[in-house]
């Protein structure tokens, strides 16, 4: 517990992030990483050879950037080191174990960005949904921007803002969740160069006995097109989060996501 402490207590966040959960979440992320690193590898390397074939045939390799960077582990940030000149890696928040990690990498720089583009309308300054990436599409020199298993986290910080708030839950749209994804997915469509889309999509949760006790779709009830290809990931053996039961998520891969082939759909609409 010590290092969780002191780890949260060192990340630079704003007060709002942290109470969107994003701190707790990275800091969460990092430790189950360090228990799980093994069993999580299988997941890890499938992300990797997914970015890679996103990297095949790109006529120019100037810049990639990298949102919702966390560990930098979702990512071969090797592979995009020998062949980008710049990495930009993305995220509301960045651990100083990763900053440290490339501290004297010129080729990699960090950018701290609100990825939901909530925050503000959460906490009533501003009137809705402001898109983060504006400046980063307008950047000439990107030739790839990996969304890195970000899509399915965004919803996560609005959903702990709300529960925690509720007379400004009260105030705000009742759709929150769905909008912060299809906001995303509309903040990648801004992009004129390549995309790669890694996310989790479905959580479920089962016993011992190998039986379904719950399910929870972590798109919102934002329908995804038919992937390149979908992997499982046991994100929560037995006896990480539950004695009783395992989390598995899964995962929707598309090397090249094309928004205006591969339309997203909020169901029901």
């Amino acid at each position: 517990m010590l290092p969780e402490l002191l780890l949260t207590a060192i990340t630079p966040a704003s007060r709002q992030l942290r109470r969107m959960g994003l701190v707790k979440a990275s800091v969460g992320l990092w430790s189950r990483n360090v228990r799980r690193s093994a069993q999580w590898s299988p997941h890890y390397a499938r992300c990797h050879a997914v970015v890679r074939r996103a990297m095949e045939g790109l006529p120019l390799r100037r810049t990639a950037a990298v949102l919702g960077s966390g560990l930098a582990r979702d990512v071969p940030m090797r592979d995009l080191l020998a062949a980008f000149g710049q990495v930009v890696l993305v995220d509301a928040v960045h651990l100083p174990t990763v900053r440290l990690r490339y501290a004297f990498d010129k080729r990699v720089s960090f950018v701290t960005l609100d990825l939901s583009g909530m925050a503000g309308w959460l906490a009533g300054e501003t009137g809705g949904r402001v898109a983060p990436l504006g400046a980063l599409a307008a950047d000439p020199t990107l030739d790839l921007v990996i969304s890195a298993n970000l899509l399915s986290q965004i919803p996560l910080g609005v959903e702990t803002f709300l529960d925690a708030h509720e007379p400004r839950a009260a105030a705000l749209p009742a759709d929150m969740l769905a909008r912060s994804v299809q906001g995303h997915l509309d903040d990648l469509a801004a992009f004129g160069c390549r995309v790669c889309l890694l996310t989790d999509t479905v959580m479920t949760e089962r016993d011992r006995a190998g039986a379904v006790t719950d399910t929870l779709d972590l798109m919102r009830g934002v329908a995804l097109p038919a992937p390149d290809e979908s992997w499982d990931w046991t994100v929560a053996p037995f006896g990480e989060a539950d004695r009783k039961h395992e989390y598995v998520h899964r995962v929707q891969a598309y090397a090249q996501w094309n928004p205006g082939s591969q339309a997203a759909t909020l169901i029901g609409q």
